[in-house]
C-alpha cells in the first residue's frame, strides 16, 4: 500500500483492534446492569417473580411467622437461616424452604400447597433481583410527570391522616423521608403504562389507611422501596397497600394488613388475619 506512513498505519491498526475490544465489552456490562422496569413500565422482578412473599433471613431473629385468621395466595420462599412456623391461616402456594431453615405447621393452618427444601440456589437467585431492584430503584432518576389532585403533598414526605391523590404519566420516581398514614387513603392514578417508584428513606407504616390504584394503573406496575435499615416496617389492622412492598434489609409486620402484590422482606411477620394476595 504505497504512499501510507508506517507509523500512520500503525495507530490506524491499534485503534480498530481497541474498537473492536470495546465492542466486546460494553454489550456485557450492559447486560450486567439490572433495569427496574420492564419495556411495558411493570417492575422487573426478575428471579423473584415466582413469589408473592420472600424473605432473606438475615435477621439475628430469624422466625418468620404466620398466625391468626392469615392469607396467602402465591409462593413463599424463606431464605437463608430463615425459619417458617403456621399456627393457623391458609396458604394457597408452595413454600420453598432453605437448606438450614426449619418449617412447622400446627393447629388449624391450612396448606394447599407443596414445601420444598433445600432451595437455596433459587431463593438466592431471588433475592440478588430483590437487591438489584432495590439499588436500582434507589437511584432512578424517572423522567415521568405527575400532579397532585387531592390533598397536600410536599414531594418529600407523607405524614399525613388526610386523603392524597397523586395522578402521574410515564415513570414516576419519588424519593421520600417517610411515608406515614394514620387515616386517609394514597391514591395512585395512571394508565395501563404508568410506573410508580416510591423510595423511603426512613419510615413506613399504615394504620386505618389505604393505598389503591385508579385510571388503569396496575399493582405490577408499582414498587414502594424501603431502603436500608431501620424501623420496622407495618401495616396494621384495616389497611391494604396495592403494588410491591420491598424493604430487603428490614421486618414487614402485616398485623391485619392486606397487600395485593408481592412483599419481600428480611423477615415477616402475617397475623391477625394479614394478607398478601398475589397480583
Amino acid at each position: 500500500m504505497a504512499g501510507i506512513n508506517p507509523r500512520t498505519m500503525s495507530k490506524f491498526l491499534r485503534s480498530v483492534i481497541l474498537l473492536g475490544a470495546l465492542c466486546c465489552v460494553i454489550p456485557g456490562l450492559s447486560a450486567a446492569v439490572y433495569l427496574d422496569t420492564l419495556p411495558d413500565g411493570s417492575i422487573n422482578t426478575g428471579a423473584f417473580s415466582n413469589f408473592t412473599v420472600l424473605t432473606s433471613g438475615d435477621l439475628s431473629d430469624t422466625n418468620n411467622t404466620f398466625t391468626g385468621p392469615s392469607r396467602v395466595d402465591g409462593n413463599i420462599g424463606i431464605g437463608r437461616n430463615g425459619n417458617f412456623s403456621m399456627s393457623d391461616g391458609t396458604i394457597n402456594g408452595d413454600i420453598y424452604m432453605n437448606s438450614a431453615g426449619k418449617f412447622t405447621k400446627s393447629g388449624p393452618a391450612q396448606h394447599n400447597g407443596t414445601v420444598f427444601y433445600s432451595q437455596d440456589a433459587v431463593l438466592n437467585a431471588a433475592l440478588n433481583d430483590a437487591r438489584s431492584l432495590s439499588m436500582a430503584a434507589a437511584s432512578d432518576p424517572g423522567g415521568g410527570t405527575y400532579t397532585t389532585t387531592q390533598g397536600t403533598f410536599n414531594g418529600s414526605t407523607v405524614n399525613s391522616g388526610q386523603s392524597i391523590t397523586l395522578s402521574g404519566t410515564g415513570k414516576v420516581v419519588l424519593n421520600l423521608q417517610d411515608f406515614v398514614m394514620t387515616g386517609g387513603t394514597f391514591t395512585l392514578n395512571g394508565t395501563a403504562m404508568t410506573t410508580f417508584i416510591i423510595n423511603v428513606n426512613r419510615n413506613f407504616s399504615l394504620n386505618n389507611s389505604s393505598v389503591v390504584l385508579s385510571g388503569g394503573l396496575m399493582a405490577s406496575h408499582v414498587l414502594f422501596n424501603v431502603k436500608g435499615t431501620g424501623n420496622q416496617v407495618s401495616l396494621n389492622q384495616g389497611t391494604s397497600l396495592s403494588g410491591i412492598l420491598l424493604a430487603t434489609s428490614r421486618k414487614i409486620s402485616l398485623s391485619g394488613g392486606k397487600v395485593y402484590g408481592k412483599v419481600i422482606a428480611e423477615q415477616i411477620a402475617i397475623t391477625s388475619g394479614g394478607q398478601v394476595i398475589s397480583q
